[in-house]
């Protein structure tokens, strides 16, 4: 996966035989129910192959996490739409976004969606999409999830971006697409039989370990970049150095401590779901996986942002896996459910509001 990542980079998607590896690997449902053919991964392994895949490729993890936080809202669908999903089976390439907007109205010839969303991750491989809109009530709307088909959305090329390039992350635009009942989903409080213990984390929270997954992952794979495998020292043409042998261990010391916060959080939520009599109200800590999410993606950019400035002017050129790295991660950081200003379960837990929708 690692020497295919600047051809994924430069195709701006995953290209074929790549995807074909994934599929083949189980990696399009990593986190769907067993009982339908998924993955049925646990929180914690989940986040450990994210990181996996992302020290090799983030552009890869990126659109895994995707696939797998699609699995996970579409247990919010009926059942009998679910099943329709996955009729052809659980290698199924669903994408989602939830930034952008749109409308669904009925008219005398039924339901009809129009709208325009961002970032829809791996969308040319997908089958299905997952977007958020907004259901029209007579004179009041009220938020949904619907699901449409990729084929009666029109996608705009624009993913011309700084970092996660070959995630193929375009604009799509929906007009006047046909959609039923069954094809609207709850964003918070209905769950279907499809449901797993994922169903019951707060999802923003959750999705944010994904994230934050993704960047560590992607910022080891800086390190490796720039540590020679025999000795674990920096790699120079020079003699060593002591003092960049030390700044090593300072930042590689600093990337297991976000990491040991991140697999902490994840054993706890997944703990306290799996170990619930009422599923209605799992005790989870939401803030603080929120806060663990964050932090880590912070440490993740310093360090690709060390390795940058320690690979030296080599890295000023675009071909540089190590600056390939940093604008992967940097790409990653932007994400609004790892930038604290947007991040409204911090507040929400003081609250005591339900935490936000997700995809």
């Amino acid at each position: 996966m690692a020497r295919a990542a600047p051809r994924i980079e430069e195709s701006g998607e995953l290209p074929r035989d790549v995807l074909h590896d994934l599929e083949e690997h189980g990696c399009l449902s990593l986190a769907a129910d067993r009982r339908y053919g998924g993955g049925g991964l646990a929180l914690p392994e989940l986040l450990r192959t994210l990181r996996r895949l992302a020290r090799a490729d983030a552009s890869v993890a990126w659109n895994v996490m995707v696939w797998a936080q699609s699995h996970i809202t579409m247990a919010r669908l009926p059942i009998d739409t679910y099943e329709k999903v996955l009729g052809p089976g659980p290698g199924v390439p669903v994408s989602a976004t939830s930034a952008g907007d749109g409308t669904v109205s009925g008219t005398s010839a039924g339901l009809t969606l129009t709208g325009s969303w961002r970032f829809a991750s791996a969308v040319h491989h997908a089958q299905w999409l997952l977007l958020h809109c907004r259901v029209a009530d007579g004179a009041t709307e009220r938020p949904s999830g619907v699901l449409v088909p990729r084929s009666a959305v029109t996608i705009e090329p624009d993913w011309q971006v700084l970092g996660l390039r070959g995630t193929g992350s375009d604009t799509v635009h929906a007009h006047d697409v046909p959609v039923t009942s069954g094809d609207l989903y709850a964003l918070e409080g209905h769950l279907s039989a499809a449901a797993t213990s994922h169903s019951l984390l707060p999802v923003r929270p959750s999705f944010a370990l994904h994230t934050a997954a993704v960047a560590l992952g992607t910022a080891r794979g800086a390190l490796d970049c720039l540590i020679t495998p025999t000795t674990g020292a920096v790699r120079s043409e020079r003699a060593p150095d002591p003092v960049r042998a030390y700044e090593l261990g300072e930042v590689a010391s600093r990337l297991d401590t976000a990491l040991a916060g991140l697999k902490q959080q994840a054993h706890s939520a997944w703990r306290s779901v799996t170990r619930v009599t009422e599923p209605s109200a799992p005790e989870i800590p939401a803030a603080a996986m929120a806060a663990s999410a964050v932090q880590a993606v912070r440490t993740a950019v310093d360090t690709a942002l060390w390795c940058f400035q320690a690979a030296g002017s080599a890295a000023l050129y675009d071909r540089s896996p190590v600056q390939r790295r940093l604008r992967d991660t940097l790409a990653i950081a932007q994400h609004a459910n790892v930038r604290p200003s947007h991040f409204g379960v911090f507040g929400e837990a003081i609250s005591g509001a339900p935490p936000g929708p997700g995809p």
